[in-house]
């Protein structure tokens, strides 16, 4: 079954990106549509963040100013960050966190004024945390304000690939992941807003489908990509006492004081960092707790978190959600040993934009984790909500307006207010041809593919993770184009089968453009 649908702009995700490009759209006046993987504003990274904002502001923090905040960027970014994106992110996060709060959006304060979480990568303090310190205190009330302009949604969607008519995007195919089906949607623009890829890894913070469509999706309509080699490891995530669960410690824990220790007893951050020691940026602190674990300096897998420094209403106020998991089985975090490590996290590449979100690929945009260039090498604690925010403005804004400049009947029989041209059909067969395939609409995935899949981000894990060699890197990239062969060659037999092996392919398509990537950047920069 095949159902076909007309818009003038086609987002494509349901986190903060998602919900901006969709709200900014519409108040610009477009129809607007929706297409996300699971369900919208509840899923992804942004519903599991602990959605810190990042805004410098002097009705803050009078210390502070959009200029500090550009160079702490730029800085922490390895100076590879496209300097147009950085600034338009520094100067326009205040004016879209007055609209997030105005959203209903709630962030905390203590007497009475918001309170600004300090770390070690921003000079100044200027990060809002949401008063539940969850991401869904952000994308609740985006929904809500989405669902209330008028904007469509279509949910448990996964755009498969884009439609091209003379090199312009002109909408998507989806594929249902609760029925066999499939969607067709033509529009004026397309913005990817899928976020990132950290499921490419064995390890890593990303719920389960964080898995690359938006990269793979670019990559197979021609667009260019940037900034791929560079992945961020989050450096502070506990991995005892919660076994297998990981939670993460907030960067503010170590400007308040923590210290991290070898097996060796060291303090080994200050070799890495001799001025900020253990609140250095993320990539000098992943790459050094890494080092103890590879060179055999390790402490039940990880390094030793030490608190004792911190003060006990610090902690529990920066880390709830390690107090929440501890204090229902009356455990004391001071008195059990506090272990660490890192897992991928936020990968700072994506689609090359401009300013406006615009693509290499006329009528195609993107923002959020999807697109590259604001973080350059590595990325602030707390840069991406912002980013997400202002991105998604800039592109929903200029995707409307392409979109409606092509709202206009110019075919003989073409209605005044549809869209214009024609779409290249061989993508909607070549989809319903592999739809057609399937025997079973079941959503379960097969142990076969599941056992495939785990194994294929073990090796990411080895070879695209903190540490690099040439070696590793070629096997990565071989790896990465096994996959690409083996889905090719194996038709799926279940709907669940034909959703896993496509977004096995979209990592693999990741996969294959972050390793080229590294292995043509053999300096040692940022992530």
């Amino acid at each position: 079954m095949t159902t076909e649908v007309e818009t003038d702009v086609l987002v494509v995700g349901g986190g903060l990106a998602a919900l901006r490009a969709a709200w900014s759209a519409r108040q610009a006046g477009a129809r607007v549509l929706v297409a996300v993987k699971r369900k919208l504003g509840q899923s992804g990274s942004s519903a599991n963040t602990s959605g810190g904002f990042a805004a410098a502001s002097p009705d803050l923090n009078p210390l502070d100013d959009p200029r500090q905040h550009y160079d702490d960027t730029i800085i922490g970014g390895g100076f590879i960050n496209e300097r147009r994106l950085a600034r338009a992110l520094v100067e326009e996060a205040p004016a879209r966190l007055r609209e997030v709060m105005e959203a209903g959006a709630r962030f905390q304060q203590r007497n009475g004024t918001y309170y600004l979480s300090p770390s070690g990568d921003h000079r100044q303090p200027r990060v809002l945390v949401p008063e539940n310190i969850r991401g869904t205190d952000l994308t609740r009330p985006l929904r809500a304000a989405v669902l209330a302009a008028g904007v469509e949604v279509v949910e448990n969607t996964l755009i498969v690939e884009l439609l091209l008519d003379d090199g312009r995007i002109v909408g998507a195919v989806g594929l249902r992941r609760d029925r066999v089906e499939l969607v067709v949607i033509r529009a004026g623009a397309t913005i990817l807003a899928a976020g990132g890829a950290g499921r490419l890894f064995s390890v890593t913070s990303n719920p389960v489908d964080v898995t690359g469509g938006g990269y793979a999706l670019a990559l197979d309509a021609g667009a260019v990509l940037r900034d791929m080699e560079f992945i961020q490891f989050y450096p502070w995530r506990l991995i005892r006492p919660f076994g297998s669960s990981r939670v993460p410690v907030q960067p503010s824990t170590f400007v308040s004081g923590a210290r991290l220790y070898n097996a060796a007893g060291e303090r080994f951050m200050e070799a890495y960092d001799p001025v900020k020691k253990e609140a250095a940026t993320r990539d000098v602190s992943a790459r050094g707790i890494f080092d103890q674990i590879r060179f055999g300096q390790a402490v039940d897998g990880g390094v030793v978190l030490d608190v004792s420094n911190v003060p006990d209403d610090v902690f529990r106020h920066e880390n709830r959600k390690v107090v929440e998991r501890l204090d229902p089985h009356g455990i004391d975090y001071r008195r059990i040993p506090l272990i660490i490590a890192p897992e991928a996290h936020f990968i700072m590449g994506g689609v090359l934009i401009d300013e406006w979100g615009a693509s290499s690929r006329p009528g195609l945009y993107a923002c959020g984790e999807t697109a590259g260039g604001v973080h350059g090498g590595n990325r602030l604690n707390s840069n991406a909500v912002p980013e997400t925010q202002v991105f998604g403005h800039r592109a929903g804004v200029a995707a409307a307006r392409h979109a409606m400049s092509t709202r206009v009947g110019t075919r003989a029989g073409t209605p005044a207010g549809t869209r214009a041209g024609r779409v290249d059909e061989r993508a909607v067969l070549r989809w319903a041809g592999r739809l057609g395939a399937v025997r079973d609409g079941s959503p379960d995935v097969s142990p076969e593919l599941k056992a495939a899949l785990a194994a294929f981000r073990e090796a990411m894990w080895l070879g695209l993770g903190i540490v690099r060699t040439e070696n590793g890197l070629g096997k990565a990239l071989a790896e990465a184009e096994a996959v690409l062969d083996r889905v090719a060659a194996t038709p799926a037999q279940t709907l669940g089968d034909l959703v896993a092996a496509t977004e096995r392919a979209h990592l693999a398509q990741t996969a294959r453009a972050c390793a080229a990537s590294a292995l043509l950047r053999t300096e040692s920069r940022a992530a």
